[in-house]
């Protein structure tokens, strides 16, 4: 009795697993794949803009950079520069021009509002990178898509992610040998390889699928159960937002007082700051009335690695413009718990509590979580192969799920590709080039549809992985032969941002290729049941003649998923 409930409970299971895998499978697998990018998302921008290449960050020229301040600032209430760090080697500088409220730009990272130049740190000379959407579209797109009203599709999204849980859990439950089924892997076995992959690559990274998954769907909760929310607050959601985001590390500023000095050298105070903090590296800077007498410098440090403090956890020491002289420390204000938990779930998901090393084994992770979805989708297909009718035709919902999986899975990569080479091909001077850069990527993805539709099965698989393998192990040439650094420079100079994109596009490349490659030298095997008779199987010139004797013995035909 027990043996039969635990055996229903599993085939429910297995339907509810395999239901909400499926219908939104292909939103999932571009979810997870634009959200694995965007745990690089500033370096993907910096590689997009090869003007920015050869910025050199191993000193700061502290007096070049406030002579250009000077000139190009005068007037200004406050600057701020940002500096050079391991995800971003140029050097930033920002201020609010006068009688204006410009937004800020995209240029560098980090910053404040109103008016933004990037510097090369070491000689001061201006950079002016190309427009372009950069790693931020990718990071938008995976929780906001593209085109619609952002609050439908952060529904749409939310629902998704909804779906992508209940199948991380139902299939936990269907799986009861999943973690010996990781240890096992049949090569050329059909439908039987594709669970196995399908199985590893699950059981791999399984606690990173459920906390990436259930802190996203955290991150919606406001939106998709608001009343929990309202009930705490008594409805106020002004209250929990400005709890839950905490409040910056601040101090009293004297007002200005009218007399110039000359600001002290700030390379000094940095260095100071830097002792201070244990040799934690500074992030930015601010200086407040500067030219002034009781001008003030703080020092920021760079974003700390707290998972509980988020973005306003790191320190800050202040001192007097024009004496150099300390004047307090500012600590963090202490988070609530409120804060405490928000900023868990939001350095999670988005990684950025993260040093290179957790960075990496987080991108990993989403690789794996990537092709658990594209595998289970392939899956499916395979599984009903044999559902084929007697002339070779396919039934109408297998055929748009065949083409789907290739247009969702391999017609993705190509798009992504075809948006990297967009951002050097599309012409600098472009107006609105950002956006070129955008319809690009949807474009080239829609032909991957249509390409998809007149195509057969295996050939469709053949060709557009090969093209997105072909597109993305491309790039380090397209880089070396657009203005960027070549892989051979940022490797001999040690520019591991560049180098590092240029090896995994290499990497990822070379797999697609691989793939396809195995796609078009698989041959389905034709399984024939054994006869009542005859214990051997018909051999292959006898074979058609057995099958039209017993239909049941009927082939799975050599068009059979790949």
């Amino acid at each position: 009795m027990k043996f039969d409930q635990a055996r229903g409970l599993r085939l429910s299971m297995s339907w509810l697993h395999t239901w909400s895998g499926l219908v939104l499978g292909w939103l999932l697998f571009a979810i997870f794949v634009t959200g694995t990018l965007s745990f690089f998302r500033n370096e993907i921008t910096f590689w997009m803009q090869p003007e920015l290449h050869h910025a050199d960050s191993a000193h700061v020229d502290f007096e070049r950079v406030v002579a250009v301040l000077q000139q190009e600032a005068a007037g200004a209430a406050q600057w701020s520069i940002t500096l050079p760090g391991p995800r971003n080697p140029t050097l930033g500088l920002g201020w609010q021009a006068p009688g204006k409220n410009e937004a800020r730009t995209e240029h560098g990272q980090g910053g404040g509002r109103g008016v933004r130049l990037v510097l090369d740190p070491a000689s001061g000379e201006k950079l002016v990178g190309r427009e372009t959407a950069g790693g931020n579209f990718l990071y938008r797109f995976h929780f906001e898509l593209y085109g619609m009203d952002r609050i439908w599709a952060r529904w749409i999204v939310g629902i998704a992610t909804m779906l992508m849980l209940v199948a991380i859990i139902t299939g936990v439950i269907v799986h009861r040998n999943i973690f010996k089924d990781f240890f096992t892997f049949r090569p050329a076995k059909g439908k039987r390889s594709w669970l196995d992959a399908h199985n590893a690559s699950s059981v791999l990274s399984l606690p990173f699928h459920f906390v990436i998954t259930f802190s996203g769907l955290l991150l919606f909760g406001n939106m998709i159960f608001p009343s929990a929310m309202q009930r705490a607050y008594h409805g106020d959601t002004s209250a929990f937002m400005q709890e839950a985001r905490g409040r910056m590390a601040t101090s009293a500023t004297p007002p200005p007082s009218g007399e110039s000095a000359p600001l002290a050298d700030l390379a000094p105070l940095v260095a100071v700051a830097e002792t201070a903090w244990g040799g934690r590296p500074a992030g930015s800077l601010t200086i407040t009335h500067p030219g002034d007498r009781r001008a003030v410098v703080e020092v920021r440090q760079a974003r700390g690695m707290s998972l509980t403090g988020g973005r306003n956890s790191t320190q800050s020491l202040r001192f007097e413009g024009v004496s150099g002289r300390l004047l307090d420390a500012v600590p963090p204000p202490p988070p609530s718990v409120v804060q405490s938990i928000s900023n868990v779930f939001m350095m999670l998901h988005r990684g950025l509590f993260a040093s290179p090393v957790p960075r990496w084994l987080l991108f990993v992770a989403g690789i794996g979580g990537s092709l658990m979805i594209a595998t289970g989708l392939a899956m499916w297909s395979a599984a009903r192969g044999k559902d084929r009718a007697a002339d070779g035709r396919i039934p109408f919902g297998q055929r748009l799920v065949e083409v789907l999986n290739v247009a969702g899975v391999a017609g993705l990569m190509i798009a992504l590709g075809a948006y990297l080479w967009a951002s050097r091909l599309i012409p600098a001077d472009i107006p609105h080039r950002n956006d070129w850069e955008i319809r690009v990527f949807f474009y080239s993805w829609l032909l991957t549809f249509g390409y998809a539709l007149v195509r057969r099965h295996k050939a469709a698989w053949v060709g557009e992985l090969g093209c997105a393998g072909a597109l993305i192990a491309l790039l380090p040439v397209l880089n070396a032969c657009s203005g960027g650094r070549s892989l051979f420079a940022s490797v001999g100079s040690g520019q591991w941002l560049l180098a590092s994109f240029d090896l995994c596009a290499l990497v990822i490349g070379g797999s697609l290729i691989l793939a396809a490659r195995k796609v078009a030298l698989h041959t389905p095997k034709i399984r024939v049941a054994k006869c009542a008779h005859h214990k051997a199987t018909p051999d292959a010139d006898t074979l058609p003649a057995a099958v039209a004797s017993f239909p049941s013995f009927a082939p799975v035909p050599a068009e059979e998923s790949a």
